[in-house]
């Protein structure tokens, strides 16, 4: 069979609002990835209050918001070829800007360290974003969209049970990055004059052995989005006991709140389309392949009923 089309921009926005509105309702109003409890980590996760909620559900909601301009350019093709992690700092930006309870201060600010006598600079990393609340409290903000498979072995997971769709990253190394380095950075001149509050910006889905009760992690949020995971080899009998589900192969850029954009699949057409993805040349964004594949299940009227990653082979 052919690989599944992809459909244009201009088809996509005929279904309702911009596609960069969808993905920005989901970066704002989806559930921290991470626990929020007091104490859990080194700096606070970031959560809106249920009043700033209300506020931005408005915002998104108003016909103004979506004629805004768009918050990155197209290729002349009409694709968007930007990685997923920039495409989220670009629409929490575009939020910043223009959303009803924070506002920028500044955004990706390059923080470079002195080498050879002063006079040559190295880049050491880089703040997301610096921005006051509606009460002139100053926050620096870290985002974090993750998705990781979850290979505890017993009712318990640990941060290093949890693993990349290519597995190149696991939540451990992410915590160490996020909190150890990232939200230490002290801001670089002229906004090293104020007190930023830190905080981790966090998003995201963990998947869980489908068939197996998922373990129990304290450092996640109690109501982060979970999915399924399993090996290539039982994904026939997965989507045949699904009974008239049908999926969607979901691209990088399909990972957010949309599942709008790929052809659906039958159950009979999923492993067949997964194969041949496997075989085309690596895609933009994946460090290793092949990787983990994200599926969405959804039902006759297209709505998402499950998502779920498959990885190549046999697995465990």
């Amino acid at each position: 069979m052919s690989a599944p089309r992809l459909v244009q921009q201009d088809e996509l926005d005929e279904l309702g609002p911009p596609r960069w509105l969808h993905d920005l309702r989901w970066l704002l109003l989806s559930p921290p990835l991470l626990s929020t409890a007091p104490g859990t980590f080194s700096a606070p996760v970031f959560a809106f209050s249920a009043a700033e909620r209300a506020l931005i559900e408005r915002w998104l909601d108003d016909p103004a918001t979506a004629a805004l301009p768009e918050p990155s350019p197209r290729t002349a093709d009409g694709s968007r070829r930007i990685p997923l992690g920039r495409w989220c700092e670009r629409l929490i930006e575009h939020f910043l800007r223009h959303g009803p309870t924070h506002r920028l201060a500044a955004a990706n600010l390059p923080l470079r360290q002195a080498t050879v006598a002063g006079s040559d600079h190295t880049t050491a990393g880089e703040i997301d974003f610096l921005l006051t609340d509606a009460a002139g409290q100053p926050w620096h903000w870290e985002l974090a969209v993750k998705y990781f498979l979850c290979h505890a072995p017993c009712e318990v997971a640990a941060a290093q049970d949890f693993i990349g769709p290519d597995g190149a990253e696991t939540l451990e190394s992410k915590l160490e990055k996020l909190f150890g380095r990232q939200l230490a950075h002290r801001p670089p001149a002229p906004w090293d004059g104020q007190a930023w509050q830190p905080a981790a910006f966090t998003r995201g889905w963990m998947f869980y052995r489908h068939g197996q009760p998922a373990p129990i992690c304290p450092l996640l949020a109690a109501d982060h989005l979970c999915g399924w995971w399993l090996p290539a080899s039982e994904l026939p009998a997965f989507a045949a006991a699904r009974g008239s589900r049908a999926f969607r192969l979901l691209d990088r850029v399909d990972w957010l709140g949309s599942t709008r954009a790929s052809a659906v699949l039958a159950p009979a057409e999923v492993a067949t389309a997964l194969q041949a993805q496997w075989q085309r040349p690596r895609p933009p964004g994946a460090r290793r392949w092949p990787s983990a594949l994200m599926l969405a299940e959804v039902d006759a009227t297209g709505a998402e009923r499950s998502r779920g990653f498959v990885l190549p082979g046999a697995g465990v």
